[in-house]
């Protein structure tokens, strides 16, 4: 299996296949599964060229209990001591082999991060709309009035266009608004209304724009767990099928060795 291993590498070529990790990983598959279909053929073979004269005819037997000894040495043997195998052999295909199987992890995180991001834009945004209402107040305004207002505006603006549920209704809380900007930021009550409702048409575009990037995220997960999932599915079955083919190949060498024994002692002369 090594030396499959090292022919593999030696022909894979990351620089001009169009898809390097699935070639890698359909080549090694390939290459492993033949060369354990050989061991253990081989395995089996010899387990029943030995076998006692009154046993042979249980040969594939212990062709059988190769594979089984095998399968079990094998997983005892990646549990314990070939990890650090492993590792060299993800350093040797690079970082892309390591994140190719962590799709949903990262779909996970990009999904954090536009949570954050969108509530950093909603943010801003509000700010936005207060320094725009702040900055009518004449230069030569008190500072402590200044103060004011923008708390007073700010506190508004964020009733209004804050996701979170309130016991007062919208239209309470955009007239609270409109006082704001008349009473703090000095604004008549037709430019005020004008802001609010600018303010109202720019925070729905935006809440439009997070609510297609959070779709886009979402379909990108389905997809990505749905692939996960095929992949887990082709897997587990071409699994299934190696340890059919390694069993029936030991078993199948058990019964030819066997029979090899027996003919070498049918053309064996007998001993006087």
């Amino acid at each position: 299996m090594l030396l499959g291993a090292g022919l593999g590498f030696a022909i894979y070529s990351p620089l001009t296949d169009s898809n390097p990790v699935a070639e890698l990983g359909a080549g090694a598959a390939v290459i492993q599964g033949l060369s354990a279909v050989v061991s253990l053929w081989f395995g089996g073979w010899v387990a029943g060229r030995f076998t006692p004269v009154g046993a042979r005819a249980s040969g594939w037997l212990h062709g059988f209990s190769v594979w089984a000894g095998a399968t079990v040495a094998g997983v005892l043997v990646v549990a314990v001591g070939a990890g650090w195998a492993l590792g060299d052999l993800s350093k040797l295909v690079g970082g892309g082999l390591a994140m190719a199987g962590k799709p949903a992890a990262a779909i996970a995180a990009g999904g954090a991060d536009l949570a954050k991001d969108a509530l950093k834009q909603s943010t801003d945004t509000m700010s936005s709309f207060v320094d725009e209402a702040v900055g009518n107040r004449p230069a030569s305004s008190n500072a402590n009035l200044t103060a004011r207002a923008k708390r007073e505006v700010s506190l508004a603006v964020g009733r209004v266009f804050s996701p979170m549920p309130s016991s007062v209704s919208p239209a309470e809380n955009r007239a609270a608004l409109v006082k704001a900007l008349v009473d703090h930021a000095g604004l008549n009550q037709p430019d005020a209304e004008r802001a609010v409702t600018e303010w109202t048409a720019t925070y729905d575009r935006l809440k439009a724009d997070l609510a297609a990037a959070k779709n886009d995220a979402e379909q990108k997960a389905r997809e990505a767990g749905e692939k996960a999932a095929k992949a887990l599915a082709i897997f587990s079955l071409c699994y299934f099928v190696a340890l059919a083919l390694g069993a029936a190949a030991a078993t199948m060498g058990g019964n030819h060795g066997a029979a090899c024994a027996t003919r070498c002692d049918s053309r064996e002369p007998a001993v006087v």
